[in-house]
């Protein structure tokens, strides 16, 4: 098999040039190209020979892309695999005695999902927004006719009048890889009866009115529980100073008795003392 790769490698170098076809990806994708090598053939990244096809077998000729370059000896097609920005470049598929084609591969970030909002309430004015406007371009479709666009800006407006509200309209984020629209009723947006229904959702609302009552049930608990715990050691507290005051007074009277015992007995005379105190 040797020799036949070096073979197959002197006649790639003698092969002539051929026109480029573009092909798009996004980052973290995958893509096929077109041009099946069923029994010989190689395949190329730029001017680096990534794999050779001998005898219906693969060979990867490039270790960075063992896990990335697939090969399908079904459909006889390569596919290259989660694909990053710097993937993009010339790839070839050279079938020897069939042919060359040449693959000019761009590989772009993914669109962000546009996201679409009424502006004031006096007039329609529908705002499309996207979170990463690189290499995007924004479109407001009226039925299927484009009627406003712009290229890497986060965002487009469109005024709708009243006689148009019947019409069917839609933001589009585009890239030369992929697209993703949002569609818009006007007539609920911008009609008599709206309410807001871009700017607070149903279960947004519900939400937020979820979150609320739980921080009110935790406050009212605690307040509940702050006046239950006052109220506890008060009632530990009162009985004490009671108890206390009343030895208080016990002891106060205690003393004013034996005070008073004290004065009287000494000042009572005894009986039988100016008697003998008279008496010589």
């Amino acid at each position: 098999m040797e020799a036949q790769v070096r073979a197959l490698l002197l006649l790639l170098v003698l092969t002539p040039s051929t026109a480029e076809k573009n092909l798009t990806g996004t980052v973290g994708g995958s893509i096929t190209l077109p041009e099946p090598v069923l029994d010989l053939g190689f395949f190329l990244y730029g001017t680096k020979t990534v794999a050779i096809v001998v005898d219906g077998k693969m060979k990867i000729t490039e270790k960075m892309s063992e896990n990335k370059v697939l090969w399908s000896d079904r459909t006889g097609c390569f596919t290259i695999t989660d694909l990053q920005r710097n993937d993009s470049g010339i790839y070839t598929v050279d079938l020897k005695g069939s042919g060359v084609t040449a693959y000019k591969l761009s590989v772009f970030d993914s669109v962000s999902a546009p996201t679409v909002n009424r502006l004031g309430s006096d007039s329609c004015v529908l705002l499309c927004e996207v979170v990463n406007a690189e290499e995007t371009t924004l479109l407001w479709y009226k039925d299927d006719e484009v009627v406003k666009q712009n290229s890497s800006a986060p965002s487009l407006s469109l005024t709708v009048h009243e006689q148009d509200y019947k019409s069917s309209y839609r933001c589009v984020a585009a890239n030369p890889a992929e697209h993703k629209a949002e569609p818009v009723n006007v007539e609920e947006t911008c009609g008599p009866n709206y309410t807001g229904r871009n700017q607070e959702k149903p279960e947004d609302r519900s939400r937020v009115i979820g979150i609320v009552v739980s921080i009110l049930s935790v406050i009212i608990i605690g307040i509940v529980g702050i006046i239950i715990q006052k109220r506890f050691h008060n009632r530990l507290a009162f009985p004490a100073k009671r108890c206390y005051r009343s030895r208080e007074l016990k002891q106060t009277s205690s003393t004013m008795m034996y005070i008073s015992m004290t004065t009287h007995a000494i000042r009572k005379p005894v009986e039988g003392d100016e008697g003998s105190r008279c008496q010589i």
